[in-house]
């Protein structure tokens, strides 16, 4: 029996190459992933060495965010849509490329008949609303609320284009129905996967290991594991009870004096992170997050936050990065 084909968009990306692998594990689709160059081999070997003999089961095709035609050429023939590509930085610009190929991807499902697609979002695209409007504890933020781009306090331009994109997806969904939708709003991504490349969370990481700030600092972040996040995209897509759903991905929030004492071990092989704390008293001041939904709907089994500082810190020593 033929399986399904599922198109994962970014597939060297920090987050697609992890989901990719999962979906590649997983076995029961026909995965093809897009990239922007099937001939860039820089930027293929990552994932040919992350994926190892996986690899050999993935169809790559190319695809560009600003390029609308090539994404609806990429889906053809797919049953699933998984979205995971769009620009994360702080440096601007983030807003017009995720809108743009985020409705290129919805265009691309209405196009091809597409069962489902899953796209991934952020927290930022649900914990920055007006002052006015922010739950006061003991609520805590869940999968009702929405960042408010246009808020006095005024917003990021990549929380605005987390934000934006989310909504072009249901507001597009609404208008053509014809397919499920299901996002996925995961904190701050930590942990190993298949494509480090130079994005944020590696490169956060990478800070800490390579001892870019002298003591540690007294504040605290909200974190959650790659790998949850990318079994969270395999079951949005496995499980019927997920559809046009949002899912927060969330672990804990943790202090990071904790998470520069989890990584002080790797001292001995080479890493410079830093065992003196700054001056001040430590702060765990951050907003409630409830994840309940992806715990009983999606089942995910959240992995130990120390695990994936570790395992991380692991990965980036074995191949040299460190």
């Amino acid at each position: 029996m033929e399986k399904p084909v599922v198109v994962i968009t970014g597939v060297t990306g920090y987050l697609g190459s992890a989901t990719c692998l999962a979906f590649l594990q997983d076995g029961s689709f026909s995965v093809r992933g897009t990239v922007r160059s099937t001939s860039n081999e820089k930027k293929l070997q990552p994932l040919k060495l992350g994926l190892g003999e996986l690899f050999a089961g993935l169809e790559l095709v190319e695809a560009d965010l600003s390029d609308e035609d090539s994404l609806i050429k990429a889906c053809v023939g797919a049953t699933f849509v998984v979205h995971t590509a769009s620009p994360f930085h702080f440096k601007g610009g983030c807003v017009k490329p995720a809108v743009k190929g985020t409705t290129a991807v919805m265009k691309a499902c209405s196009v091809h008949k597409v069962k489902r697609c899953v796209v991934t979002s952020s927290c930022a695209a649900m914990q920055a609303p007006a002052a006015e409007d922010k739950p006061v504890p003991p609520a805590a933020y869940n999968e009702t609320c929405w960042s408010n781009p246009e808020r006095p306090e005024g917003l990021h331009d990549y929380m605005k284009s987390k934000t934006w994109a989310e909504r072009a997806a249901w507001d597009y969904q609404k208008a053509n129905p014809g397919f499920d939708l299901v996002t996925i709003l995961p904190c701050f991504i930590m942990g190993p996967a298949p494509c480090d490349g130079e994005g944020t969370s590696v490169s956060y990481m990478l800070d800490i290991l390579k001892g870019k700030k002298a003591e540690i600092p007294r504040n605290s972040s909200s974190f959650v594991d790659v790998r949850d996040c990318a079994a969270a995209h395999l079951k949005a897509i496995l499980l019927p009870e997920a559809a046009n759903q949002r899912f927060i991905l969330y672990n804990q929030r943790v202090l990071l004096r904790d998470v520069y004492g989890w990584l002080a071990k790797y001292n001995e092989k080479g890493a410079k992170v830093p065992t003196k704390l700054a001056e001040g008293e430590d702060s765990m001041d951050g907003d409630l997050i409830d994840n309940t939904k992806s715990r009983e709907v999606l089942k995910i089994e959240y992995t130990p936050m120390e695990k994936t500082f570790c395992d991380a810190a692991e990965y980036l020593l074995s191949v040299g990065a460190v």
